[in-house]
């Protein structure tokens, strides 16, 4: 399902979050142990989502074939010759 441009599986891990943040914070203001486990699992189903996410959003490197290594000359790598004088003609 999508809202708009946001997808609800991406907001749920942090709204479990949110919500285990929430609930533990209560169990803690009225003493009550059991909202308080209830509370972190809640939270850690939510990073557990989360983490789920940001491993699918990293990009993976592509496979790529080993290209062939090819020996290219360049001028710098050419031996230097020396340069030859022109042959004078008489011109007439």
């Amino acid at each position: 399902m999508r809202i708009g441009t946001i997808k609800v599986d991406h907001v749920r891990g942090f709204a479990d979050k949110l919500v285990g943040l929430n609930v533990e914070w209560v169990g803690t203001v009225i003493n009550n142990d059991r909202l308080q486990e209830a509370g972190e699992a809640q939270q850690a189903r939510g990073a557990k989502n989360l983490k789920a996410l940001r491993r699918q959003a990293t990009p993976r490197p592509k496979a790529t074939k080993a290209k062939k290594a090819t020996k290219t000359r360049t001028t710098a790598s050419r031996p230097r010759t020396a340069a030859r004088p022109k042959a004078r003609t008489k011109a007439r």
